[in-house]
């Protein structure tokens, strides 16, 4: 068997080349019609690996000049082979293809100029993939498709961005820095790459697709703060189109490997630029080292809509599912969500490789014969076998916030649904949102996107947070930032070059039991960051509006305290400065699922059958959906009223135990054996009995079916600054017991 390996200028082709025996390594240049046949023809059988491409160095500069080479040596020189080499002598063919290809559905309807090619990169190395597995399916022959993530490790590789770094740090030359470099990439190590096309040579490997990289990724900004950069050696391109998060989801490559351990890019690092810190740690790390328990699970026979839905139901209960199994030739070799599809053959070659708990059969179009024919087949070679009449091992008796629809949390709530309007104000608009990736910021963010603004700047201070809110929330509209709200002068950067005409203020520290004990970070980012993004408001002409929580309605927690303190500080700016923008102040009760809340704690409970904790069984809140809230919010930017602050409806206050029962009806419609349990703990610090949406001297006037506005009095502006100054003085001595004090001053004066 000889190893042919095409594209000889390739880093990866050298790396396989040495650790690969019988190996030869050809240019794509150098194979045409006339020496291709004479060039394999002594060969009995080879593994074709795939390489060639138009050099990724020179893509930047192609023009038509290049496109007949580029054509040539991205998809011709494959289709040549299949020709002129006879299909028995190949028995494996790996393709090196790329991560890019991911983006280009993104791209399918993209016009603009593509000024560093790589739509047509990724296009024709998604055409060289499926002219390979077109071919292989026809000729029945085993072939791998390697998506790889960023390489490094050659010195020589120019389009490598790690190599780079290393080059330009030891030559003390500049370097760029792409959109600040909050981008997370994948690194892999060439020598990773050669060893794993190595095994998948050597080895009996499923066919399909695979991620090649480590599955963890690496913020770009990070890598080049490890590297000691000084700042004066950074150019910073901003506003660049690029992918933001670039991670492998490699867990099937990881299944096929089994312990496979990478190398590790913060060694590296720190072993070629002779870096003396601590290595640097991947930003994401999903990374799993694989276990025999990890190589246990279930297979699904049907990759159909049946066996897709039974996947997703399996999975939602934590079950693993190893590969779906079909008898359609055209699907086999393919895979779902990462899953391979392969033949029943090549599960019974495999088996021995995994500890198989079961097998679904999902094919419901079959009739009794047939299936019993099916079952008897399976139940040969395996000793659990499952089909779809036996529903009871399918269904799952739990329940979760995302599968309860809008009517069925207003039922609980016992609240009508409001009506949605469209709000032509917010049409082509630069908005910015602060605490972004939180439950009410995201969803300001979702809705923003509705009413076709021009851009959103999401702002949060959690990588994790934004990392899941780009998941969710996919759009080139969205502007994701790292930034602490309390970075003003960062913040105001933002603001001025992005010309922001409106911000939704949603940054807050929220937990009631959390803030009690911990004030002077309740203070600085609920009430100082909010004076601070109100300046900047009034600076650059914003419109500004903050929300707030009934917390802040007779307040007797911190949080409701600083919620409190950052009205007054709202309502200072509106009156000191009539002239300007008004600053919309927008109070309301809890949002029924959102992170932390009583709802996801009752449903844990629920869930697991352990008895429920309530603080008093009079104990009662406010709520309201999240996508309702958000809806209102945004319709206060079309509100043109006198006074700043206003109230959603919030309906009837809804009884938390009653409230805890309504989700345990849900519970026993599933599972008619649960049986709801609770006891009272009594009202934790900083708690109340019942909250309130309005203060004591406070009077509401109805604007319509769903907002209030507060009459509010003038307030004393020389008394409210110096309370403000004094909570100032304060907060930079870090006095808990004082800020508490100016705290309540501010909070209580009119």
């Amino acid at each position: 068997m000889k190893n042919i390996i095409i594209g000889k200028n390739s880093s990866i082709s050298k790396y396989i080349y040495k650790d690969l025996k019988n190996s030869l390594l050809f240019s794509a240049n150098e194979l045409n019609e006339t020496n291709l046949k004479d060039r394999f023809k002594k060969f009995k059988k080879i593994n074709l690996i795939f390489n060639n491409f138009y050099p990724s160095k020179n893509l930047n500069m192609l023009n038509h000049n290049d496109y007949k080479k580029f054509c040539e040596l991205s998809l011709e020189k494959i289709s040549l082979i299949f020709q002129k080499v006879p299909s028995y002598k190949i028995n494996k063919i790996i393709y090196t293809s790329s991560a890019s290809i991911y983006r280009i559905s993104e791209h399918l309807n993209y016009t603009k100029k593509d000024n560093y090619n790589r739509e047509l990169y990724s296009s024709f190395k998604l055409a060289a993939e499926k002219l390979i597995i077109n071919y292989a399916n026809k000729k029945k022959k085993e072939y791998f498709i390697m998506r790889l993530y960023n390489t490094y490790g050659d010195p020589l590789d120019k389009f490598s961005f790690v190599e780079n770094i290393i080059n330009s740090k030891k030559k003390d030359t500049k370097i760029f820095l792409i959109n600040n470099g909050n981008s997370i990439r994948d690194f892999i190590h060439v020598k990773d790459i050669a060893i794993i096309y190595k095994k998948f040579i050597e080895k009996k490997i499923i066919s399909g697709i695979y991620d090649v990289g480590t599955g963890s990724g690496y913020l770009i900004k990070d890598i080049v703060d490890f590297s000691n950069f000084k700042n004066s050696k950074i150019i910073k391109i901003n506003n660049i189109d690029e992918v933001h998060n670039s991670v492998a989801q490699n867990q099937n490559l990881i299944r096929m490997l089994k312990n496979f351990k990478f190398l590790n890019l913060g060694k590296y690092l720190k072993k070629k630029l002779k870096i003396n810190k601590k290595i640097i740690e991947p930003t994401i790390n999903q990374k799993k080292e694989v276990r025999i328990s990890e190589l246990d699970g279930v297979v699904i026979y049907g990759a159909g809509n049946a066996g897709k839905q039974i996947y997703h139901e399996l999975n939602k209960n934590n079950e693993n599912t190893l590969f779906f199994v079909d008898d359609d030739l055209k699907i086999q070799n393919t895979n779902y969500e990462g899953i391979p599809i392969i033949s029943f053959r090549s599960l019974l070659e495999i088996r021995k490789n995994f500890k198989i708990k079961r097998i679904y059969l999902t094919i419901p179009s079959l009739n009794k014969k047939t299936l019993e024919k099916m079952i008897q087949k399976i139940k040969t070679n395996f000793f659990d076998v499952r089909y779809l009449p036996e529903k009871k091992f399918l269904i799952s008796d739990k329940i979760n916030i995302e599968d309860l629809n809008l009517n069925e949390i207003n039922s609980i709530l016992n609240r009508k649904q409001i009506k949605f309007k469209k709000i032509k104000k917010l049409s082509n608009k630069t908005i910015l949102v602060t605490g972004a990736a939180g439950t009410i910021g995201s969803e300001i963010c979702r809705q923003l996107i509705q009413h076709n603004v021009k851009k959103v700047i999401a702002v949060d201070k959690s990588e994790i947070g934004i990392y899941n809110h780009r998941k969710k929330i996919f759009s080139n509209k969205i502007d994701y930032q790292l930034i602490d709200v309390s970075d003003h002068s960062f913040l105001e950067k933002i603001i001025k070059k992005n010309q922001v005409q409106i911000i939704f203020h949603a940054a807050a520290y929220k937990h009631v039991n959390i803030l009690q004990n911990n004030v002077y970070s309740a203070v600085k980012n609920n009430v100082m960051a909010t004076f601070n993004i109100c300046k900047l408001a009034l600076k650059n002409s914003c419109e500004m509006i903050f929300i707030s929580t009934d917390k802040a309605a007779n307040p007797i927690s911190i949080l409701g305290h600083t919620k409190r303190s950052a009205e007054k500080v709202c309502e200072f700016f509106n009156q000191k400065y009539q002239s300007q923008k008004k600053i919309k102040i927008v109070r309301f009760g809890n949002v029924f699922g959102s992170s932390g809340s009583a709802i996801n704690n009752f449903l844990d409970k629920i869930n697991s059958g352990s008895t429920i904790e309530i603080t008093s069984k009079k104990a009662s809140r406010y709520f309201m959906t999240v996508l309702e809230a958000c809806h209102l919010v945004l319709q206060t930017t079309n509100i043109n009223f006198k006074a700043n602050t206003f109230i959603l409806n919030m309906g009837k206050p809804v009884n938390i135990l009653q409230l805890a029962k309504n989700l345990a009806k849900i519970k026993n419609k599933i599972n008619n054996d649960y049986n709801f349990e609770y006891r009272e703990i009594g009202l934790q610090p900083g708690e109340k009995l019942n909250e309130t949406l309005k203060d004591k001297k406070e009077t509401l006037k109805k604007i319509s079916n769903e907002i209030f506005v507060v009459n509010n009095k003038k307030q004393n502006l020389d008394k409210f600054q110096i309370y403000f100054e004094k909570l100032k003085v304060n907060f930079l001595k870090g006095d808990k017991n004082k800020l508490i004090e100016n705290l309540k001053d501010i909070s209580k004066y009119y």
